[in-house]
């Protein structure tokens, strides 16, 4: 018999976990969870970054059941890791295989100085002892009129009574002599040939702020924009803001498909 194929099959029968590392597939950057893709990394200060991903190869025990731990680490533009949280996690994947989902999310100060950091997360599967880990990084900017916290999920059902909510926070608008707002926030939702579907919805500031909104005191407008579910289709929904004080506008742009429940239920 061949001297190498002997020794590499003497090697994966005294080491099995080799063929079968723990590690983690489709990482992406999205908006919440289970939310619609991110395109970049850009962040304002006070903006939640999140990230969803798949481990995939756990090692399960003699009853069925992946032990984990996810140890989250920020790291500063000097390299230096300013935050650090381990989560233990034990699961059953009751559908069968070894793979199961899992998200992490940053909430960056109001206060953050601007550069480049980075995220990194780290799979230990305590059952094989074996480890995983990704990074990415976020380029925070200085601060400037734009959003944050924006969530809105990837996929709905048509139909579904609790409908679709996009949510975001607009922030650093410019205040006129009076400290009000001039601005507006244009949102449009487009299928899948780039047309509108509907009418733009065109919210105005200081008018339709929340009643108890002091933008000297913090300068952050919330906004909510529930969308009815009546058709399935691939759609996009566009948010443009415009603070005519200052002279700056900012973009936001969801991914958003929606399923046909009867498609999946029926014969």
């Amino acid at each position: 018999m061949n001297r190498l194929f002997l020794t590499v099959l003497l090697a994966l029968c005294f080491f099995p976990s080799w063929s079968s590392a723990v590690d983690i597939k489709n990482i992406r950057k999205c908006y919440g969870p289970l939310g619609a893709k991110r395109e970049d990394n850009k962040c304002l200060p006070g903006e939640i970054f999140f990230m969803s991903y798949d481990i995939d190869n756990l090692s399960l025990d003699k009853t069925g059941k992946a032990s984990l731990t996810t140890t989250f680490e920020f790291i500063d533009p000097q390299q230096k890791v300013i935050f650090t949280k381990d989560t233990p996690k034990d699961v059953v994947p009751q559908l069968g295989g070894a793979r199961i989902p899992g998200d992490v999310h940053v909430i960056l100060s109001t206060k953050q100085a601007p550069g480049t950091y980075k995220i990194r997360v780290t799979i230990t599967d305590k059952v094989s002892k074996q480890a995983k880990a990704f990074e990415q990084p976020i380029e925070v900017m200085a601060p400037t009129f734009g959003f944050v916290a924006a969530m809105s999920r990837a996929v709905g059902v048509a139909g579904d009574p609790a409908g679709h909510v996009t949510s975001f926070g607009l922030v650093n608008l410019t205040l006129d002599a009076k400290k009000q707002p001039n601005a507006t926030v244009t949102i449009r939702i487009l299928d899948e040939a780039g047309k509108d579907v509907t009418p733009a919805t065109e919210l105005v500031m200081p008018r339709d702020m929340p009643e108890d909104t002091d933008l000297e005191k913090a300068n952050f407008v919330p906004t909510t924009f529930p969308i009815f579910l009546n058709r399935p289709g691939r759609f996009t929904v566009d948010v443009l803001a415009n603070d005519k004080n200052g002279k700056k506008t900012a973009k936001l742009s969801f991914p958003l498909t929606v399923l046909d429940v009867g498609s999946f239920t029926g014969k």
